[in-house]
Parts: C-alpha cells; structure tokens; sequence
C-alpha cells in the first residue's frame, strides 16, 4: 500500500470518526428535546384533565379534530383504569391500554413508554381530594418514525460527507505528492545513466524542498565520485592496453630466440633445456595472457568487431569432440541443432575454448560431459552440463570478475588466470546475450548461454 492511500485512508477514517461522532451528538440531543417536550406536555395534560366533567358529560369529539393525549382514571377503590377520553381523531379513536392499580404506581411522575399497539408514553399524577389515579398517554409512533428518518438521513450524511472528504483527501494528497513522482521519475533517468540530470527543486522551506535539496547534492557528489572512477578506469585500461602491445614484442622476441636455441639442443646440457623449455612455457603462458587482456580491453572499449554469419553447431562440435578425440577420453554426448548467428567467429572460439579448458582444468578426468544446443528463429540456447565437483552458489556470483580462480590457492599449476570466465561473460553480453550458472544434473556445474541469433 503506497504512501498516499494510507493518508488519504487516515483522513477518511478521521472524517468518518468525526461526522458519525458528531451524528451521533445531534441524534441524541435531538431525541431527548423532543422526549422533554413530550414529556412536560404529557404530564401537563394529565394534571390538568378535568376527570369530574369527562365522568359526568362525556361528549364525542368531532369526527376531524385530533386528541394528542389519552386520558384514563382509576377511582378510589377500583384496581383497574377507566377510559375517559381516547387519542386519536374523533371518527377513529385510538385503542388505549388497560392497567392495573400497581402498574399506575410505578409510572408516578414519571413518564415511560410501553409496548403496546400503537406504543404510549404514559405518567400517572394523583388528582383531586379523593387521590384518584390519572393516567395520561399519547402514541410515540409519529416520533419513533421521526427519529428512524433522522438516524438514516444522519448516517447518509455521514457517509456522503466522508466519501466527499476522500475525495477531497485525494486530490489534495496526489497534489502534494506531484513533487515525489517527478522526483521519482528523474531519479529513474538518473540511475539510467542520464547523470546530468537533477530532481526537481521543491518550494523551500517545506520537507519535500530539503529532500530535493539533499538529493541534488548526493546525485552531484556521486557523479563526481563516478567521473572520477570512470577517468581512472579509462586511464588503466589505456595502461593495460599499452602495457599488452608493447609486451607483445619481447614476447616475440623472446619466444624466437628461445626457438633458435631449441633448435640447437643438442649440445646443451640438462639444467639448459629444462630452463629453454621453461622459458618457452612460462612466455607461452604470458603471451596467452596479453591475449586475453588484449580481448577484453577490445570488448571494453566496443571496439566494433567484424561480424558474419556462421553455424555455431559448427564450432561446439569442433571444441567439444577435442576433449574425446585429444583429451583424456572423455564421454560427450551432444545433442546439436543447426544455430545459425550473426556474430563474431572468432570470439565465440575464444568462449568454447575457455569453456573446455575449465571442464579439463576443474573435473576429474574422464568425467562426463553433456552439450544441448538449440535454436528458435530469435534466439539460441547452449547448454552444457559436466559431472564435476561443480562451483559453490555463494561463488558463482564472482567467478565472472577478473583475476578470480576457482583454486583459492592460487597455484599455477592449472595453468589459468582467472580470466577464462571473465571473457566467456563480456563475449556474451558483447553479441546481447546472458550468462547463468547453476546445478547441472550431472552432479556438476551448468553454463546455460542464451543469445540471439540476430545481434
């Protein structure tokens, strides 16, 4: 539930609170005005009926002339009351009801309503020398009416009068936060890239105008911040690319004249063709990494690459058939579809290579190994699954990062840089496509690469 619906939720119950509060006041004083001034006029009307002349000469009332009040008497001696005078127009009294002496007594001085049909507010006053019982009562049906039409009508209007001041809420409050949204909205741009822009300034003096204010000067500090990195970022990979080519020379150099006194081994003794064979190793082993830094600076700076359109199924039938044909025999199975991409050649070797150096630097020898690729007219997906010991998920996260090895210890007796997985990632992503690691069901590790067939 966003900000804005819980205030304006808030504002309707607090109107909600007030208004039924406040219905709640009217109807009850409303009610006890009008059961007051019925009161003081029924009691008025009993003390003031003129029992000796309604016994003595009673006389209809005329057929259009309306009684609000009743009056009975019980005579002393008599345990019941006598009617003398009904409510009710003159053609169409209204019934009264019949009490008895003690029921009279308890309605003294004090007016009470009691169920009958039609219901009555009765009081009983004590009149005369003779202490006779009057009993007074007028039908409480018109105002119990009354009353339920106004409890409804109040209970509309406090709804209407609450659904109103939602309403009201929620237009003021998508008002107030119109600054949040284009903050939002800039804020969005901003991580998108678009580092020149800044959020909108709010009024001053008013929250919303210090959180602009402190987020414009975060967005102007962190872009310093990222400037900075990116120019030193552009500096050492100049560095790493002037560093490679002119490495690459000696390399050459060295690697010929090792060549040269190979060639003339035969004269040489035990410690020099074993330091020959280790120079010529260990320069191999650093021109192979020249190259590899040389590849990803390329992809880095996006370098435009020559692109053509070539079989992938070619290729991973190629690398793949090398780890049974030339390497320690392991089982492949694959299972190939024509994949036809637009892409780099020569980078995706670099990535199937890389691929079946791992699998034969990191699992046991003889181990299997599946390969699945398939093809839908936009997209591939190659997927390959080997029987090793696999790598941990709390690791798969940082296998992709630069210099990162799978063997903590460092050693170069594998013969890796940590750069193997860092190349199969930025040539992926280079041709717009992903890369995931997981479980395979072989017990090992899954390089699941999805790319599509139409860079």
């Amino acid at each position: 539930m966003t900000l804005r619906i819980k205030i304006t939720a808030l504002t309707a119950l607090l109107i909600f609170i007030a208004t039924a509060l406040l219905g709640v006041i009217a109807f009850w004083t409303t009610r006890t005005i009008q059961y007051d001034t019925l009161d003081r006029g029924l009691i008025a009307a009993a003390r003031d009926a003129r029992t000796k002349s309604l016994q003595d000469n009673p006389r209809p009332l005329p057929s259009d002339v309306y009684l609000p009040y009743a009056v009975s008497l019980i005579r002393p001696g008599y345990s019941q009351t006598e009617l003398l005078r009904p409510a009710g127009y003159g053609s169409d009294p209204l019934p009264f009801p019949v009490l008895t002496r003690d029921q009279a007594l308890t309605l003294m001085d004090t007016p009470t309503s009691i169920a009958f049909a039609p219901e009555y507010r009765l009081v009983t006053v004590i009149s005369g020398p003779n202490r006779a019982l009057v009993v007074a009562g007028t039908p409480i049906g018109d105002l119990k009416a009354g009353l339920t039409r106004l409890a409804t009508l109040l209970g509309i209007g406090v709804l209407l009068v609450t659904a109103l001041g939602s309403a009201i809420a929620w237009l003021f409050v998508r008002r107030l936060f119109r600054p949040v949204d284009e903050m939002v909205v800039a804020a969005e741009e901003i991580s998108q890239g678009n580092t020149h822009l800044r959020v909108p300034e709010a009024p001053e003096g008013t929250e919303l105008g210090v959180l602009s204010d402190a987020l414009n000067t975060m967005i102007e500090s962190l872009t310093a911040s990222l400037t900075a990195v990116e120019a030193s970022e552009l500096r050492l990979r100049g560095f790493v690319s002037d560093a490679s080519h002119e490495i690459r020379t000696p390399l050459t150099v060295i690697r010929g004249y090792v060549e040269l006194l190979q060639a003339q081994r035969a004269d040489a003794s035990e410690l020099e063709i074993r330091a020959m064979d280790r120079i010529s190793s260990e320069s191999l082993r650093l021109e192979n990494l020249v190259t590899a830094l040389l590849l990803l600076e390329r992809i880095d700076a996006g370098t435009q690459i020559k692109r053509e359109e070539f079989d992938l199924a070619v290729l991973v039938r190629e690398y793949f058939g090398d780890l049974t044909d030339l390497g320690d025999g392991r089982p492949v199975s694959m299972t190939l579809s024509p994949a036809s991409i637009f892409g780099s050649a020569d980078q995706w070797r670099q990535v199937l290579a890389n691929i079946v150096q791992n699998i034969t630097r990191y699992t046991p020898a003889g181990s299997a190994v599946q390969v699945e690729l398939t093809a839908t007219p936009s997209q591939l997906v190659l997927i390959i699954d080997d029987s090793g010991t696999g790598i941990p998920a709390n690791k798969r996260n940082r296998v992709t990062e630069r210099f990162t090895r799978l063997d903590e210890s460092r050693s170069s007796t594998t013969g890796g840089f940590g750069l193997g997985m860092s190349i199969i990632a930025s040539v992926v992503e280079a041709h717009g496509g992903t890369l995931e690691l997981g479980d395979s069901p072989a017990g090992g590790l899954r390089v699941r690469i999805t790319a599509p067939r139409q860079a």
